[in-house]
C-alpha cells in the first residue's frame, strides 16, 4: 500500500501548489504525517467544498479511500473503493483501487471478492503494474479455499510475471504449499528448492529448508530428510518452527534405526522446551526408541513414569507400552496384570484390542492354551486391522503348534485378509498358510504361498521357506527342484541341519545320484546316531552302494544289518538285494545260500520266484548247465503261478543249447509258444529254435515250426513279427532266393505291419548279394519312401548310396543323401549321411563341394567317428592340391589320437605327404609306424610297404626296396596288391 500512496501523492505534488485549497493541501500534509484521521475529514471536506476541480475532486475521493485503509478500517475502505470505481472508470486511478480492493477482500477473507475485482483488473488492465501480484493474491485466495488446482495455475501465472510481481519469493513458496498440500511432494520438494537457489537469504528460505526436510521425510527418504533438517538454514527459524524441524529430524532417525542420533535430538530438544505437554511427547519417543533398542526395562521405566503422571493423552498410551516391555522382558506375569489394568482403565481405547492381544501372547508362551486362545479371539473384534491380523496370526501359529491344520489354516486366512501388504505379519501369514497345504497334502497351494513369499521378502525366513519348498516338492516326486531349495538352506538351528541333510539324502536317493546319497547318509549317520530310525537310513545307504554297483560294499552293509537287528530282517527287498550284491560281488556261493535263506524266512515274498531264478543263472553263468536246469526246473516245481514262466522255459533251452542237447532246447523253446504266446519272449524262443535247428542242420524244421505257430495262433499280436523271423532265417544261411520269397509273402500276408519298410530293406540286401542290383534298387528305395526317417530307412539310403556309387552315378548318390539328411536334421545318423555325401562328391570330382561337406561334419559334429574320417578325406584332397600344411595337420592329428583303421589310414598318408615333398627319411619313419601301431589293419599295413620299398627305391637302396615288395607278396599272392609288388620288383 505505501508504493500506491507514494505514486499518488508524487502526482498530486506534481500539481501547481498555488491550484490547491487550503483544505487539500492541509490534508495532504496531514496524510504525510500520517495523520489518517485528519486526513480523511479534510479530503472529505475539500471535496465537499466545490473548490476543487473535477481531477482534484477524483483524487480526494481516492485519497480518502486510501485513509480508511491505513486506519484499518477495511469495510469503510472497501465500501469507499467500491463507489469509487464504479463512479470512476475513466480515472488513471482505477488500476490502483482495483488491486487495493482485491487486497482488502483478501484481507477479510471474502476470497470470491477479492479474486473478482483483482481478475477485473487483470482483463481490464492486461499489462498493468500490478499484473504478477494479482495473480500472487489471486493464488493465495484459491489456496485459503483449498482449491489446489486453480491456486497452482495463478501461481505460477505470478511466477512468470516476475517484473510485476512483488511477492515473487512468496509466490514460488506458496506453489510449494499447493503441491505439499495435494500430496505431490517431489513437486513441492523442487519448488522450495527453486526458492533456496535464487533467495536463499529470503526470509522465506529457512522454512522452505524445512519444508524440504518435510517432504523427504513423508516420502520416506529419511535419509534426503536427515541431510535436509541438519543444514545450517535451519538454525534462522524461530524458535516454534525450530523444534518443529527437530521432531521431524528426530523421527527421521527412529525411522532409519539411528536410535543413538535420535536419542541426541531427542535431549537436545529436552532442554530447548519448557512446556510439560512437549516434554511429556519427547519422553514418549524417548522411551520408544529403548523400546525399539530392546532395552525394554528402561522403556518400562519411562513409559510406567508417563503412565503415572504425564499427560492425560499419553497416559494409556504409556501403560500399554510399559505392558508390552514387560512381555519383551520375559516378565509374562507382570505383563497380563498391566494389560488386564489397562483394560479395566481404558476399555473403549484403540488399543484395548492390543492388550487382549498381549494376554493372549503372554499366557501362550506360559502354555495357558484356553485362557490364551479366548484372549487371541477377544483381539480379533478389534477395529484396529493390525490387531485382528496379529490375533489371527497367533491363533493360526497355536493350532499349526498342535497339528490342527485346518483350523491353523482357516486362521492364517483370516490374517492375510488384513495384513498390510509389506508387513512381516503378511510373510507370517503367508508362510503359516505354505505350511498348514503342505500337512493338509494341498502341495500346489502350498508352493503357490511359499514362491510368493519368497518373491516377496528374500529377507524372511529364507531357511523355512526354502525346506518347505524342497519338502513340498520331494512329495511331489520334482526332486531336482527340491535339491535346489534344500541346497538354497544355510540352516542355523541344529533341528533344521538334520532335517535338511537326510532331505539330501533321500532326494538324491530318489534321483539314483547314488553316489551323493552315499555321502550324505553317511554324514547323517555319522552325526546321528542316536535317531531311533537309523536302520532305516543304514538300509537306503546300502542300497546306494547297490545303485553304484559297489556290490561288496553294500553287501557288507546288508550282512551287518541282518545280523543285528530283527526289525530289518523282516524287509524281504533288503534281503533279495543282499543276494544280488554278494552275486554280483562275486560271491556267487554266498549269493545261492542268500537266495534260499530268503526263500526260507520269505515264503510269500514276491521275490521268492526271483530268487531261484537267479540261482540258476548263477549255474549258468558259471556254465554249470546242468545245475542250472536243475534250479530253474526247481523254480517251476516250487512257484507254478509264477509269472517268470516262459523265461524260465527259454533260460532252461538255453542250457540245453549250451549243452549241446538241441532236441532238449527245442522241447523247451516250444513250451513258451504253446503255453505262452502273448509273452514278449516268444522271440527269444522263435530264435533259440532258430539256431537249434540251423545247428542240427535242419532249418526247413525251423520254418516248419514257424508256420505252425502261425496257424495255430492267427490272432496273435506278435504273428506278423515270428513270420518275419523265416526271411531272417532263410538270410542267415545265405539263401537269398527263399529270403527274397519269404519277405515278399510276408508284405503279401501283413501289409500294414510296421515291419514292412524292413522287409523291403531285406529284400533289397539279399538282391545286393546276389548283384540283381535294379532289385535292390527298387526294395531299397520302397523302404527308403515308406520310413525315410526311421533307422531302417536311412540304412536303405546308405545301400542305395553305395550301389549307385559302385556304379558311379555320382550325383544319384548324393542327391538320395542330400535327401535324408535334410529329412532327419536331429538324427545321429546325419554325420555318416554327410560323410557318405562328401565321398561320393569327391569321387565325383566336385572338389568344392566334398571340401564343404567335410568341413560341415567337422564343426558341427566334432568328437564322432565321421569327423575324424572327414578329416582324413579332407587331407587326401589338400594333399591332392599340395597343400602340404593343411594336410599335414589333419593327418598327424588323427594318426596320434586313434588307434584303429581310421588312425590307420591317417599315419599312411602322412608317410605319402612327406614322400611327395622328398622327405624320405621322416616318410620312412611315418611308414614304419604304419607297421608298427596299426599291423593288424592289412590294407594300411599293405600300402604302407609297397609306398616304403617307393621311398627305398629313391634312396637307390634296391635290396631293401626288393624286401619291401616281396613282404607284400608274402601277405598276398594274387590280387591288386600281388600285382603291384611285382611290377615294382620287376622295375628293379
Amino acid at each position: 500500500m505505501k508504493k500506491i500512496t507514494i505514486l499518488l501523492l508524487t502526482y498530486i505534488i506534481s500539481i501547481s501548489a498555488q491550484d490547491l485549497p487550503d483544505n487539500f493541501t492541509n490534508a495532504l500534509n496531514a496524510y504525510n504525517s500520517r495523520d489518517f484521521g485528519t486526513a480523511y475529514q479534510l479530503f472529505r471536506t475539500a471535496a465537499e467544498q466545490n473548490e476543487l476541480n473535477d481531477l482534484q475532486i477524483v483524487s480526494a475521493k481516492f485519497y480518502s479511500a486510501n485513509c480508511l485503509l491505513n486506519l484499518d478500517q477495511l469495510d469503510g475502505a472497501a465500501s469507499e473503493f467500491e463507489s469509487f470505481i464504479d463512479q470512476n472508470k475513466f480515472s488513471n486511478y482505477r488500476e490502483s483501487a482495483l488491486y487495493t480492493l482485491g487486497t482488502i477482500y483478501y484481507k477479510k477473507g471474502e476470497y470470491r471478492k477479492a479474486r473478482e475485482r483483482l481478475t477485473s483488473l487483470l482483463n481490464e488492465y492486461p499489462s498493468n503494474e500490478f499484473t504478477g501480484t494479482s495473480y500472487y493474491w489471486i493464488g493465495e485466495s484459491y489456496l485459503a479455499e483449498e482449491k489446489y488446482i486453480d491456486a497452482e495455475e495463478n501461481f505460477k501465472n505470478a511466477i512468470t510475471h516476475e517484473r510485476t510481481n512483488k511477492f515473487i519469493v512468496n509466490s514460488i513458496y506458496s506453489l510449494a504449499q499447493v503441491y505439499e498440500k495435494s500430496d505431490n511432494y517431489k513437486k513441492a520438494v523442487e519448488e522450495y528448492d527453486e526458492l533456496l537457489a535464487y533467495y536463499k537469504d529470503h526470509e522465506l528460505g529457512p522454512k522452505s529448508q524445512m519444508r524440504i526436510g518435510i517432504c523427504y521425510f513423508i516420502l520416506k527418504e529419511y535419509d534426503n530428510a536427515i541431510i535436509e533438517l541438519n543444514d545450517p538454514l535451519i538454525k534462522q527459524l524461530p524458535k516454534q518452527e525450530l523444534i518443529e524441524s527437530k521432531y521431524f529430524l528426530a523421527s527421521s532417525f527412529v525411522r532409519l534405526k539411528e536410535y543413538k542420533e535420535a536419542s541426541q535430538v531427542y535431549n537436545e530438544l529436552l532442554t530447548t522446551v519448557s512446556d510439560k505437554s512437549n516434554k511429556d511427547k519427547i519422553n514418549y519417543s524417548l522411551a520408544w526408541i529403548n523400546f525399539q533398542q530392546e532395552r525394554y526395562d528402561d522403556a518400562y521405566k519411562l513409559f510406567k513414569e508417563l503412565a503415572d503422571a504425564g499427560f492425560d493423552s499419553l497416559k494409556a498410551d504409556a501403560l500399554f507400552w510399559s505392558g508390552e516391555s514387560k512381555r519383551y522382558l520375559g516378565d509374562t506375569k507382570m505383563a497380563g496384570e498391566i494389560f488386564n489394568n489397562f483394560i479395566a482403565k481404558y476399555p473403549g481405547h484403540r488399543l484395548a484390542s492390543r492388550a487382549q492381544l498381549g494376554i493372549g501372547s503372554t499366557l501362550i508362551g506360559q502354555s495357558e492354551g484356553p485362557d490364551a486362545e479366548k484372549a487371541l479371539l477377544n483381539a480379533t473384534i478389534s477395529n484396529d486391522i493390525q490387531t485382528r491380523s496379529k490375533a489371527y496370526t497367533l491363533l493360526g501359529e497355536s493350532r499349526l503348534n498342535k497339528k490342527n491344520y485346518n483350523d491353523a489354516k482357516k486362521y492364517f486366512s483370516e490374517a492375510l485378509k488384513l495384513t498390510q501388504e509389506q508387513s512381516e505379519l503378511k510373510n507370517r501369514s503367508l508362510l503359516g498358510l505354505a505350511v498348514s497345504d503342505y500337512y493338509l497334502n494341498d502341495y500346489d497351494t502350498s508352493i503357490k504361498y511359499l514362491e510368493e513369499l519368497r518373491s516377496r521378502s528374500k529377507e524372511f525366513e529364507p531357511d523355512k521357506v526354502n525346506f518347505y519348498l524342497a519338502e513340498v516338492y520331494f512329495q511331489q516326486a520334482k526332486f531336482s527342484d527340491a535339491l535346489k531349495s534344500y541346497n538354497s538352506i544355510n540352516p542355523n538351528s541344529e533341528l533344521l541341519k538334520q532335517q535338511t541333510l537326510l532331505g539330501k539324502a533321500y532326494t538324491y536317493f530318489n534321483l539314483k545320484d547314488f553316489t551323493n546319497s552315499i555321502y550324505y547318509f553317511n554324514e547323517y549317520l555319522s552325526k546321528y546316531k542316536n535317531d531311533p530310525n537309523t536302520n532305516e537310513y543304514t538300509l537306503r545307504l546300502a542300497d546306494s552302494y547297490f545303485g553304484i554297483k559297489n556290490f561288496a560294499k553294500a553287501s557288507t552293509i546288508y550282512r551287518e544289518l541282518f545280523s543285528k537287528e530283527k526289525a530289518v530282517l523282516n524287509n524281504d527287498l533288503a534281503y533279495y538285494q543282499y543276494g544280488q550284491s554278494l552275486f554280483k560281488s562275486g560271491k556267487a556261493n554266498e549269493a545261492i545260500d542268500a537266495f534260499e535263506k530268503l526263500q526260507e524266512k520269505y515264503p510269500t515274498s514276491k521275490y521268492t520266484d526271483q530268487s531261484q531264478y537267479i540261482i540258476g543263472w548263477i549255474h549258468f553263468q558259471q556254465n554249470d548247465f546242468n545245475n542250472a536246469i536243475r534250479s530253474y526246473k526247481l523254480l517251476l516245481n516250487k512257484y507254478p503261478r509264477s509269472s517268470m514262466r516262459p523265461i524260465v522255459y527259454n533260460s532252461i533251452g538255453d542250457s540245453y543249447y549250451n549243452s549241446g542237447q538241441y532236441d532238449s532246447s527245442i522241447v523247451f523253446y516250444s513250451k513258451v509258444l504253446a503255453e505262452h504266446p502273448a509273452t514278449q519272449y516268444i522271440f527269444d524262443a522263435v530264435s533259440g529254435i532258430q539256431y537249434a535247428y540251423v545247428a542240427k542242420e535242419q532249418p526247413g524244421e525251423a520254418i516248419k515250426f514257424i508256420d505252425q505257430f502261425i496257424t495255430s495262433n492267427p490272432n496273435s499280436k506278435y504273428s506278423d513279427q515270428i513270420f518275419f523271423k523265416k526271411g531272417d532265417l532263410y538270410y542267415s544261411i545265405q539263401d537269398y532266393n527263399s529270403a527274397i520269397r519269404s519277405y515278399k509273402e510276408f508284405i503279401a500276408n501283413y501289409p500294414n505291419s510296421s515291419l514292412i519298410p524292413n522287409a523291403y530293406y531285406w529284400i533289397g540286401k539279399s538282391a545286393a548279394n546276389m548283384k540283381n542290383e535294379t532289385e535292390a534298387i527298387n526294395n531299397f528305395t520302397l523302404a527308403k519312401i515308406r520310413s525315410l526317417k526311421s533307422e531302417i530307412g536311412i540304412s536303405s539310403v546308405i545301400e542305395l548310396a553305395r550301389i549307385y556309387s559302385d556304379k558311379k552315378q555320382y550325383s544319384s548318390a548324393v542327391n538320395v543323401l542330400k535327401e535324408a539328411s535334410d529329412a532327419v536334421p536331429t538324427s545321429n545318423r546325419v554325420p555318416e549321411l554327410l560323410y557318405q555325401q562328401g565321398v561320393n562328391q569327391a569321387k565325383d570330382n566336385k572338389i568344392v563341394e566334398a571340401s564343404s561337406t567335410f568341413d560341415q561334419i567337422i564343426t558341427y559334429y566334432d568328437g564322432s567317428i565321421f569327423a575324424s574320417k572327414a578329416k582324413v578325406e579332407l587331407g587326401v584332397i589338400e594333399l591332392q592340391n599340395n597343400n602340404y600344411e593343411n594336410a599335414q595337420t589333419l593327418f598327424k592329428e588323427i594318426s596320434e589320437k586313434r588307434t584303429d583303421d581310421i588312425g590307420a589310414e591317417a599315419q599312411y598318408y602322412y608317410g605319402v605327404l612327406l614322400y611327395n615333398q622328398n622327405k624320405i627319411d621322416d616318410a620312412i619313419t611315418s611308414l614304419v609306424r604304419v607297421r608298427s601301431v596299426f599291423a593288424s589293419y592289412d590294407e594300411w599295413y599293405t600300402k604302407s610297404l609297397l609306398k616304403l620299398g617307393d621311398c627305398y627305391v629313391k634312396l637307390k637302396d634296391k635290396k631293401q626296396a626288393r624286401e619291401m615288395y616281396r613282404a607284400v607278396l608274402s601277405r598276398h599272392d594274387s590280387g591288386e596288391f600281388a600285382d603291384e609288388a611285382k611290377k615294382k620288383i620287376k622295375q628293379l
